[in-house]
């Protein structure tokens, strides 16, 4: 495999994620960094800790449970709500930690998983794609996906 074969897969998979549904861009995220597990701490501690992520954070647990899963679907399609803006305020490295630091809080019976655990065919191709990924190449898929 060459370079720019590598180069085009990668380029489809970030192609694949954007066309999917607001869920599924929730479901693959949420399967990319459970697989990803405490590789991710080891890359970004400092943006762990970040004031600026765990205000947001704080932000998001003290709304409904139904609002929270609003505010993921809002920052994902890029809506103009504050959530949003906050989000977007963020550094990239700030922007990982965010959802890493998301779906170690919430409980995944809390995400919008379910719709896209047996969704679209487009989905489950794109969590095969990523699986194939090595570290490096699904941390670089996470820093353009959430950038």
């Amino acid at each position: 495999m060459t370079a720019i074969d590598v180069r085009l897969q990668f380029e489809q998979a970030v192609q694949a994620f954007e066309s999917v549904d607001v869920d599924c861009k929730i479901a693959v995220l949420w399967q990319t960094y459970d697989t990803l597990g405490q590789a991710f701490a080891a890359i970004a501690p400092v943006a762990l800790f970040s004031q600026a992520v765990q205000q947001l954070l704080s932000q998001i647990q003290q709304v409904d449970r139904d609002d929270q899963t609003a505010i993921l679907r809002d920052i994902l399609a890029g809506a103009d709500t504050r959530f949003t803006q906050a989000y977007q305020a963020l550094n990239i490295n700030m922007k990982l930690a965010f959802w890493h630091r998301l779906f170690n809080l919430l409980p995944a019976n809390r995400l919008p998983l379910s719709t896209c655990q047996n969704g679209s065919a487009a989905t489950q191709a794109l969590l095969v794609r990523l699986d194939a990924m090595g570290l490096n190449e699904r941390l670089h898929f996470l820093r353009r996906a959430v950038g």
